[in-house]
């Protein structure tokens, strides 16, 4: 294959990805570097994206949103990264000047597009970005990079809900985002119960450290918060009967149905219920600390090797086949220190 292509996976339309070899950029533009793909995740929205559930996607984008890499080429301006750096990008591409974007919150700016949904994302070899959405993660394993976006996810969820040191957390759903809560939680050294109701992921869990227990009851009620992973209606009913009076849910799972509870729910029992969207540029920090410290043990993780096997691992997950923990995808055989 000549240098000046690379492998991408491209969606066509519902239910359909392609491996496809794509001409590498040209010169970069100002302020831009180019980073060396070494993991991507695979995540929800991704599988929205490839049903054809959402509007915003385009035939012929490459999809991925959770990536990261070693940085290759960097145009003449840029300072402060070096060639070889490892890193991961914040997808989120802003304006770069609302309010929102000077406290560091992308993900809330009126002018937000995501790689990967909106604009071409990290399932191919190299990418693009400028210099400013990268995240630095020096010594990490350069497979794990792909967790850091999601990580900060559950770290944002985690200071949403307000939790602290000697709290004890209940999180509702064992899955990616329900574990990146939990490694935020063991970090702020909190006490955490993870309700999941797949054996498989139950036992990834208790290999983590953390108390993994079935659908169907919490081993005691009285948590100082709930972070809610799912989202639907039975989540939070369940959420609000384990949180302590004053206590605080949050809802990160983006389910449809109607699943507000009842006013007096919140007024009576004074319990604050909130949501968590995405992060700020200073949560993916804190994730990217934690993956350099634990690399691929930071979450339960199920790794493929190859861009080509992409189609192949949408299907299985979007046909409801869930693997132990997050899929993480490494474009080609990588080593921890590759």
């Amino acid at each position: 294959m000549s240098a000046a292509v690379h492998t991408a996976i491209v969606w066509e339309g519902p239910r359909r990805a392609r491996a496809e070899e794509r001409k590498v950029p040209g010169p970069l533009g100002p302020g831009e570097v180019r980073v060396r793909v070494t993991s991507v995740g695979v995540c929800g929205t991704d599988i929205t994206v490839w049903s054809g559930q959402t509007a915003r996607g385009r035939p012929g984008t490459v999809l991925g949103h959770e990536f990261g890499g070693r940085v290759i080429a960097r145009a003449d301006d840029v300072r402060g990264v070096g060639i070889h750096d490892l890193v991961a990008v914040d997808p989120n591409v802003s304006c770069g000047i609302c309010a929102h974007c000077g406290r560091g919150h992308r993900a809330r700016c009126a002018g937000r597009r995501l790689m990967g949904v909106d604009l071409d994302g990290g399932f191919q070899r190299t990418v693009d970005v400028p210099v400013g959405q990268l995240v630095p993660a020096p010594g990490a394993d350069p497979r794990a990079l792909g967790l850091i976006e999601p990580l900060a996810v559950g770290v944002h969820a985690v200071a949403r809900a307000g939790v602290a040191d000697g709290d004890r957390l209940g999180v509702i759903g064992g899955g990616p985002i329900g574990m990146a809560s939990v490694a935020e939680a063991r970090r702020r050294g909190a006490d955490h119960t993870v309700l999941e109701r797949d054996e498989t992921r139950r036992t990834a869990i208790a290999r983590t450290g953390a108390a993994a227990v079935a659908a169907g009851g919490w081993p005691d009620h009285g948590l100082d918060a709930v972070i809610d992973t799912v989202g639907r209606a039975a989540t939070v009913r369940a959420a609000l009967d384990a949180v302590r009076d004053g206590g605080t849910v949050c809802v990160v799972g983006l389910s449809h149905d109607d699943h507000l509870p009842p006013p007096d729910q919140l007024v009576r029992r004074e319990v604050t219920l909130t949501g968590s969207f995405c992060y700020s540029t200073a949560d993916l920090r804190i994730a990217a600390q934690i993956v350099v410290g634990q690399g691929l043990d930071t979450v339960p993780v199920d790794l493929t090797a190859g861009l080509e096997r992409v189609p192949d691992l949408l299907d299985r997950i979007g046909g409801g086949l869930m693997g132990r923990g997050k899929a993480l995808v490494v474009p080609r055989a990588e080593g921890p220190t590759a």
